[in-house]
């Protein structure tokens, strides 16, 4: 995926806490498969906010700290996660409780200060179904929630409680999803039906290739030329 599209997911995407005024806690993903009973796997990938802290070696924080010829400086990095549904219909959950890591920084072998990076709590869950609608041909449906709730006194921790750049990663080794840009005339009103907030599924890969579906916090063009198996490419 190139750093222009990640920086495009970054804008977007965005799973936050119930409650939060003006932006979505769940993304749904609909669409049609054709296929006797095709397996379908599922993969969600998001990242979570982690604050960077810099501390002197007496442990008082500092805006930076210069050690062995690096500066280092406090900020915000974005960490990735990935939850998978090995098959549908399922669902799982992402819990990661708030805390805190450490690194020692030294100066010609001595101790010079530390990074501390350190993270709010995350729960966010995923499920999966299909519906049958009729002979050789499936809906299916992924929902994203985030199931923390929204403290309105603490703006700031809810951001970092926050699922960033969320999509969708649908593949069938023995089905065929359908595009719901350009369906075939036959599966126009089904592919209407399909009901997406906050994700817009397209095929992906090979032009012509059916297996995998990838769905976006932006509108893409069926077959756009990105590496859907590639990690966000998030600056450390």
């Amino acid at each position: 995926m190139s750093n222009g599209l990640s920086r495009e997911f970054l804008a977007r995407g965005d799973v936050h806490p119930r409650a939060w005024p003006g932006g979505r806690s769940e993304l749904r993903a609909e669409c049609l498969i054709e296929g006797s009973e095709p397996r379908i796997e599922a993969t969600v990938r998001f990242a979570q906010t982690v604050a960077r802290h810099v501390v002197d070696v007496d442990g008082n924080p500092v805006e930076e700290l210069v050690a062995a010829g690096r500066r280092h400086r406090g900020g915000e990095e974005l960490e990735e996660h990935e939850v998978k549904l090995d098959s549908l219909p399922n669902r799982t959950a992402e819990i990661r409780t708030p805390g805190s890591r450490r690194a020692e920084l030294r100066e010609k072998g001595a101790p010079a200060g530390s990074l501390v990076w350190s993270w709010e709590p995350l729960h966010g869950t995923v499920e999966g179904w299909i519906e049958e609608l009729g002979p050789g041909l499936r809906q299916v449906r992924v929902e994203i929630a985030n199931r923390l709730e929204y403290d309105c006194e603490d703006g700031e921790g809810a951001r970092r409680r926050a699922l960033h750049a969320t999509h969708l990663l649908l593949h069938s080794p023995d089905g065929a999803f359908v595009s719901l840009a350009n369906p075939p005339t036959r599966l126009r009103k089904q592919a209407a039906d399909c009901h997406n907030e906050g994700l817009w599924p397209i095929p992906v890969g090979e032009a012509g290739d059916r297996r995998t579906v990838l769905a976006a916090p932006i509108r893409l063009e069926d077959y756009s030329r990105i590496d859907a198996a590639a990690p966000l490419g998030l600056a450390a």
